[in-house]
């Protein structure tokens, strides 16, 4: 699989995909804080909550267990999709299953680059001999609902206030995709 990917987004602009490299931690945490409160909730929690934590974090990753790819538009992080082995890998019996959380500028959605996002792991996961790919999408996210639907993800459950955030609390869809 190739490290590296650039083509033209449906806005006309070149992409490019790459794996996420300590420099990018900042502009990873910024991207992610720009959307809504329950989103950045969430992914602050596997994420550093400050840049040094956050380089410290991608220094750590384990290749053969986890990815974290970017999404970059004019050398600026737009995106960032991180995929993990369940459980740390430390289960055998889930130890197949990736886990992944895709987040991406309101500015370039609707432009493809989710997508190729998604196809992105895809190929990584198969790569790595993984055999399914899980992710969790509040309800509330319909745009992400229907990102994964398009590329092939099935919905499997759905968790009842699953997060209580502000003052309210949010449901989760949980998707998986089996890969051949």
């Amino acid at each position: 699989m190739q490290e590296v990917q650039t083509f033209l987004a449906n806005n006309h602009e070149e992409a490019t995909l790459r794996p996420a490299v300590p420099e990018d931690a900042a502009a990873i945490i910024r991207t992610i804080k720009s959307t809504s409160v329950e989103r950045s909730y969430v992914l602050m929690e596997q994420y550093g909550k400050n840049a040094d934590s956050e380089k410290e974090y991608i220094r750590l990753i384990d290749c053969k267990k986890c990815l974290l790819l970017v999404a970059t538009v004019r050398d600026e992080v737009v995106g960032s999709l991180a995929a993990f082995q369940a459980d740390g890998g430390d289960n055998p019996r889930t130890a197949h299953i990736l886990k992944i959380g895709l987040h991406l500028a309101e500015a370039y959605r609707g432009f493809g680059i989710g997508s190729r996002m998604v196809q992105y792991v895809d190929a990584w996961a198969k790569e790595h001999r993984f055999k399914k790919l899980e992710a969790s999408i509040f309800t509330t996210n319909k745009r992400s609902l229907h990102l994964f639907t398009r590329n092939g993800f099935q919905e499997e459950g759905t968790r009842l206030k699953r997060l209580w955030v502000g003052n309210q609390y949010f449901d989760e869809v949980l998707m998986g995709k089996v890969l051949e």
